[in-house]
């Protein structure tokens, strides 16, 4: 992307009393990022990806129950994902695509890592986490299924990952709106691309950013 800045994005504050609008332009504001991303000029390979936003610090545990903080991240390249393992719509292949991740990054980024974080912690406790992610061959040793409780997860999500985050109605699972976006994060936590992972080439995006990344 020797890259122009991106273009000013409607990133407002969550609103409290109406979160229907706030996920509304959040993902204005998300696919505004992504259709930047595919035209803004790469002159080569070497540019310098822009920083979107930062990923405050955080404590959760991980699939075995072990503490899992984002100090356990710091120094690493690693791609968030947002998911829960009773979503009846996009989920199943948003984590598919996680795994088609992990599986092309091993041989040429082994030092990717990989984080999906439930938007669902009351139901989603280590041991679902655990049986979920064996059921879509994730290896636990660099890809991370994540719980906190929902203030915190919010704050990640929201005001760090820039993804929406609403729990409907508490009823209808189909009312749960979470980000289906990947998020590419650096060594220092911060944003460097948002990719729809339903966009043909979405993975081979994040590959290739995460490449430039990790040199």
């Amino acid at each position: 992307m020797s890259i122009a800045a991106p273009p000013s994005l409607p990133l407002p504050n969550p609103p409290r009393r109406n979160p229907a609008v706030y996920v509304a332009l959040l993902l204005l504001a998300l696919a505004g990022l992504v259709v930047w991303r595919a035209t803004a000029p790469r002159a080569d390979a070497r540019v310098e990806l822009p920083v979107l936003s930062s990923v405050p610090a955080f404590s959760f545990v991980d699939q075995s129950g072990a503490p899992f903080d984002s100090a356990a991240l710091d120094g690493q390249v690693w791609v968030a994902n947002f998911i829960f393992t009773r979503c009846p719509n996009i989920c199943p292949r948003f984590t598919a695509k996680m795994g088609a991740l992990q599986d092309r990054s091993l041989g040429p980024l082994p030092a990717l890592k990989l984080v999906s974080f439930t938007v669902d912690p009351e139901h989603d406790t280590p041991e679902v986490l655990k049986a979920y992610g064996e059921k879509h061959r994730a290896d636990f040793a660099r890809w991370t299924f994540a719980r906190g409780d929902k203030p915190a997860l919010e704050k990640v999500i929201r005001e760090g990952m820039l993804q929406p985050m609403d729990w409907g109605d508490g009823q209808d699972l189909n009312s749960v709106v979470h980000g289906s976006y990947f998020a590419l994060v650096d060594r220092e936590r911060r944003v460097r691309g948002v990719y729809r992972f339903t966009e043909p080439g979405a993975v081979d995006e994040v590959l290739r950013d995460a490449q430039l990344l990790l040199r």
